[in-house]
């Protein structure tokens, strides 16, 4: 077992914020993966969203045998502003997330604590995730290969982060930046991290803490036009924040699209070559901001060039213009992390 904090300004090290809105086919897995967690110093605080289903008896029934367990049962808000009252009730000087169909590995919160305790500079830490699918598919891990102060560079791009229940972050600046935002609901999250990013640095636990069902009937799979255009508006604002330049909410789009599984084929070859003009844009003024990093460059733009190639897949070779497009992206990344290796441009 882990050991219990020192600190006597925090109740807690730690608390988990879970919200459910008919959830009872997965809340009693939820709730158990966190009583087998070996780090044991957390509040574990529940927010019933106005279930319709048998979720808050599950829940009563949990927090009748463990006293870390507390309630918060209340009208259907959503879960932004469910997710805002949960961190205000909490006690603990680190928030966990976790969703109720998700499952933390039972190390999740020794490995990411240990993390946030050896490093006190950073704000947040997220870990390598494994997707699961009902329908049997293979699952697959998502993770972020790349030196994670480079993230402010990738969030201009889309969510890097990935997911939502995976991260933990400090209390104090999730206040400061002033919490989760019901405007940008559907993409609450990155919205947030890309506030928090700019007051510290986001650290990674190379290693599979938490896994994600994907199929499910999510907030998200409902709502993707909606969760689209909010994705681009927090897009816009964090390129310009490492650029100083706008990018129009198209341009936004196709990045979004280019980075995540979505079909490449909704953009056309123009959007793919402004896409790829906005990256370029943006990571030549990254690095000239941060020095530092330069020798991070070369991976960053053959991670870009990877993606590219991959891309080429998705594009059938009677789509001329989209083929050249993209196969025109493999050999300008490609290029271009060739000279930064090598000639450290």
């Amino acid at each position: 077992m882990s050991d219990i904090t020192d600190s006597t300004e925090f109740p807690v090290s730690l608390s988990v914020v879970l919200s459910v809105y008919n959830g009872e086919e997965f809340v009693a897995d939820a709730i158990q993966c966190m009583l087998d967690q070996t780090f044991t110093d957390f509040e574990l605080i529940l927010i019933n969203d106005g279930s319709k289903d048998g979720s808050l008896d599950i829940m009563q029934r949990y927090a009748a045998s463990d006293d870390r367990i507390r309630i918060i049962d209340q009208e259907n808000t959503g879960l932004t502003i469910a997710l805002r009252r949960g961190v205000d009730a909490a006690r603990g000087e680190y928030i966990a997330r976790m969703d109720v169909d998700d499952v933390s590995l039972p190390h999740r919160f020794e490995k990411q604590m240990a993390l946030v305790r050896a490093n006190p500079e950073l704000v947040a830490v997220t870990c390598d995730v494994e997707h699961f699918y009902e329908d049997g598919s293979p699952p697959h891990v998502a993770k972020f290969p790349m030196d994670p102060r480079t993230l402010p560079l990738f969030l201009a791009f889309s969510n890097r982060i990935g997911g939502h229940g995976q991260m933990i972050y400090r209390r104090d600046t999730y206040q400061a930046v002033g919490g989760y935002d019901p405007d940008f609901n559907l993409a609450e999250d990155y919205d947030l991290w890309t506030r928090m990013i700019a007051l510290g640095p986001f650290g990674v636990v190379p290693e599979v803490l938490y896994r994600y069902r994907s199929g499910h009937d999510s907030i998200s799979s409902r709502n993707a036009k909606r969760q689209a255009e909010i994705s681009g508006r927090v897009a816009r604002r964090q390129y310009k924040a490492i650029t100083g330049e706008d990018i129009d909410q198209d341009t936004a789009f196709a990045l979004r699209v280019f980075w995540s599984v979505s079909d490449i084929n909704r953009i056309s070859a123009a959007e793919i070559s402004r896409a790829s003009s906005a990256m370029s844009r943006a990571v030549t003024i990254f690095f000239a901001k941060h020095p530092e990093l330069k020798p991070e460059q070369y991976e960053v733009k053959r991670w870009i060039a990877a993606k590219w190639w991959w891309r080429r897949y998705h594009v059938t070779w009677s789509d001329f213009g989209r083929k050249f497009a993209v196969l025109g992206n493999v050999l300008k990344w490609g290029s271009s992390a060739v000279k930064s290796r090598y000639l450290g441009t």
